[in-house]
């Protein structure tokens, strides 16, 4: 029985399949870690901004409610980051509020992009509460909200509506805000 060899024409091709197919496999691994990273960046954030904050009246030892608005993927994976933490001697506790008029149990209230414009109403109804509001929404701090999260070059950044802060009553540290862009009377400064 004779057995053929492959021809170097049919190991080039043989060779150029194997690499296109891990080269998409690799492009499409990348593109679902991306994909999963961001929501853990989004709640790594919200965690620290949690870390430096101040509520007036938080009672000791009473947890830090952070509420996540349209985003399961974020809820998700700040569950995981908050897990086992706590911010001087409160823990942090996840929910998933289904209607605004619960935000005033939140003391960390995130909505996601993709809620912004069905929340505006909600959020006039605690825009003096001390709820720390946050969205990934384009204009978000220029508008309704505290926090602005966005991404600028390949990078995610912050802006601060220090007159939204102010009205709420919390207090923010100088290194966050330091660290942010700042918004004042509805304009970046």
């Amino acid at each position: 029985m004779k057995v053929m060899q492959p021809t170097a024409s049919a190991w080039r091709t043989r060779r150029l399949v194997t690499l296109v197919t891990v080269l998409v496999l690799a492009n499409a691994s990348q593109a679902a870690a991306q994909t999963a990273a961001e929501p853990a960046l989004k709640a790594a954030f919200l965690y620290n901004f949690a870390k430096f904050a101040e509520w007036p009246a938080l009672p000791s030892g009473a947890p830090i409610v952070v509420c996540v608005v349209g985003d399961d993927g974020i809820a998700a994976a700040l569950g995981e980051t908050v897990r086992g933490q706590n911010i001087s001697g409160h823990t942090l506790a996840v929910s998933l509020p289904q209607d605004s008029a619960t935000w005033r149990v939140c003391h960390l209230l995130f909505i996601a992009d993709a809620e912004t414009r069905r929340s505006a109403g909600g959020l006039g109804a605690i825009k003096t509460l001390p709820v720390l509001t946050v969205s990934d929404g384009k204009g978000f701090s220029q508008t309704a909200g505290i926090i602005e999260l966005y991404v600028e070059g390949d990078r995610m950044r912050f802006a601060i509506n220090v007159d939204a802060a102010e009205r709420s009553g919390l207090r923010l540290s100088s290194r966050l805000l330091g660290l942010a862009k700042v918004v004042r009377n509805g304009h970046l400064q």
